[in-house]
């Protein structure tokens, strides 16, 4: 079983994550606090025909705390500013199951109280709003398109709105997975989640917007190819300056966490070897 669980953590947990984090699980929920930030532009804003709990100041979330009927979704406190970026991320500290979970953005035109008995995709089943699921597809208008990777327990899933461009990307454990959607500068936007699962539970790790500049078109530049990338990492001092300001554009090694991943499942391996010849 604990292998299994290592497993998964090589497919779906964010590079922060440690074994320390798994073992520390309440209730099949996460409780460590790995890529939490301390900027929060908005929170969620709890609405009565939701089936949902808000905690830690409205920034985590369990959708259908006892059992699920339908689907539950949430919006944002504020819409988002026009020629302004924005980025938020919500890390996934349950499993994720059923018919949907999303992550994504809409207007206000999106009635929340007309799915609370069905089981649906709610973010992208019309043409006013816009939805990742953990299933790896994006959808919009009643179209699905295969996008990005499955996400689960641990997966960090961060969305960058960009209101000069009106072009919106998801990001998968803090690494880019393409631009999603255009044309979204003319609409009056919120952030929003959907879930039909029951007690799944979410929560934003931070939600921050930066108005563009020189040094944020250049560093975007940057990482969009390899080479300059590595060429720029070897500046003394120029990647902890950027970092501290643009960290949540900045890509997450894998390597070491795969290596740390592996090791924690041979150290638990050793750990039941040991106990099992205690016992004997």
């Amino acid at each position: 079983m604990e292998y299994d669980q290592n497993q998964l953590m090589l497919k779906y947990v964010n590079p922060m994550c440690t074994e320390k984090c798994w073992n520390n699980m309440i209730d099949g929920k996460l409780q460590c606090n790995c890529a939490d930030g301390d900027i929060y532009s908005w929170k969620w804003e709890k609405h009565e025909d939701t089936c949902a709990i808000l905690t830690k100041d409205n920034c985590e979330v369990i959708f259908h705390p006892v059992y699920s009927s339908g689907t539950a979704a949430l919006r944002g406190t504020t819409s988002f500013t026009k020629n302004v970026h924005h980025f938020w991320e919500m890390k996934m500290l349950s499993n994720l199951y059923g018919t949907d979970v999303m992550v994504g953005v809409g207007t206000s035109k999106v009635v929340f109280s007309v799915w609370g008995n069905r089981f649906f995709s709610l973010l992208g089943c019309n043409k006013f709003s816009w939805g990742y699921s953990y299933n790896g597809e994006i959808h919009h208008d009643n179209v699905r398109t295969c996008y990005g990777s499955r996400f689960g327990l641990g997966s960090l899933i961060g969305v960058h709105l960009d209101m000069c461009k009106g072009t919106l990307e998801y990001y998968m454990n803090r690494r880019p997975l393409g631009i999603a959607f255009k044309g979204l500068k003319t609409h009056e936007l919120y952030p929003m989640i959907c879930s039909t699962a029951a007690q799944s539970a979410m929560k934003m790790t931070f939600a921050i917007s930066v108005e563009s500049s020189l040094q944020l078109m250049c560093l975007q530049l940057i990482l969009k190819h390899p080479q300059l990338y590595n060429q720029f990492k070897n500046i003394p001092g120029l990647k902890r300056i950027y970092e501290n300001n643009f960290f949540w554009l900045f890509p997450k090694e894998y390597e070491d966490s795969k290596r740390r991943v592996k090791n924690d499942g041979k150290s638990l391996k050793r750990r039941k070897m040991i106990k099992s010849k205690q016992n004997e």
